[in-house]
């Protein structure tokens, strides 16, 4: 999409509302390459507010609207974040409503829905590689015709992923804002990258202890309980994957929990950092 070529770059546009209507609708043609390069929009009705804003999202604009009024509604429900400048009306259309009849709240609200995809990617992840931790810790033990305990499988789940996870978004935005926003695509190259990297190294370092504890001159080999009717899962390389196991959970905690540009350092998030000490 072109944008400043359309017009000589020294020049700053204004237009009013009767003249966009003339353009959308005499020229409709020029709309899209016209609103890219106007700088105050001014005197416009409710519909071309709405039609201005979809427009800028036709041109792949992340759109932000302020409204203090009934004709702003309609605005304000179409772009990608809605901001009620009062209590009135058009508070019931947006998403947000400003305690402070002026704009200042705008980058607060950039930093904090950058800083909440940041977290809601990174604990994705976090879970996903938990659970593939996991299931390399049961591939390696079915190998010895046996598993991990039901004690040890609660405590992974509920005293490990589950309380890391529920603080993993206390992690507050950084005062300063980026110049670049995050990644908006999950299923990424990058993201997709990082998470079968972590699970190589998770099952190399598992494979290693599973080995190195069979290696042991004091290693006693797990032996398969014949006519015991509640089956013994404890084996001193379950016991080695295990332990191993919990310190990477932990790992992977840290290395999902995104610092700056968008997020402050997980140390300024005391809730998890309680959990991993």
């Amino acid at each position: 999409m072109e944008s400043r070529s359309f017009i000589d770059p020294t020049y700053q546009l204004s237009v009013s509302g009767p003249t966009f209507e003339v353009i959308s609708r005499e020229y409709p043609e020029l709309l899209l390459k016209f609103v890219t390069v106007c700088d105050v929009f001014a005197r416009m009705s409710p519909e071309q507010k709405q039609m201005l804003v979809n427009k800028l999202q036709e041109v792949e604009y992340t759109v932000a609207m302020c409204g203090d009024g009934a004709n702003d509604c309609a605005a304000l429900k179409a772009a990608h974040a809605g901001i009620s400048l009062s209590e009135a009306e058009a508070s019931i259309a947006a998403p947000f409503t400003s305690r402070v009849p002026d704009i200042r709240c705008v980058p607060m609200i950039i930093r904090e829905g950058r800083a909440a995809l940041v977290t809601s990617f990174g604990i994705f992840k976090y879970m996903a590689s938990c659970s593939l931790t996991q299931f390399i810790s049961v591939i390696l033990l079915y190998w010895l015709a046996t598993n991990l305990t039901d004690f040890q499988f609660l405590f992974i789940d509920l005293f490990l992923v589950t309380t890391v996870a529920a603080c993993f978004g206390y992690t507050p935005p950084c005062q300063k804002l980026a110049v670049s926003p995050p990644p908006t695509k999950l299923l990424s190259f990058a993201s997709l990258l990082s998470v079968v990297g972590q699970l190589l190294i998770v099952f190399i370092f598992q494979l290693s202890i599973f080995i190195y504890t069979a290696a042991q001159p004091w290693f006693v080999p797990y032996s398969i309980p014949i006519g015991i009717s509640l089956e013994d899962k404890r084996s001193m390389q379950g016991t080695a994957v295990f332990c191993l196991s919990s310190f990477q959970y932990l790992t992977l905690a840290v290395i999902y929990s995104r610092g700056p540009p968008y997020r402050k350092t997980i140390f300024s998030n005391t809730p998890i950092c309680a959990c991993l000490g």
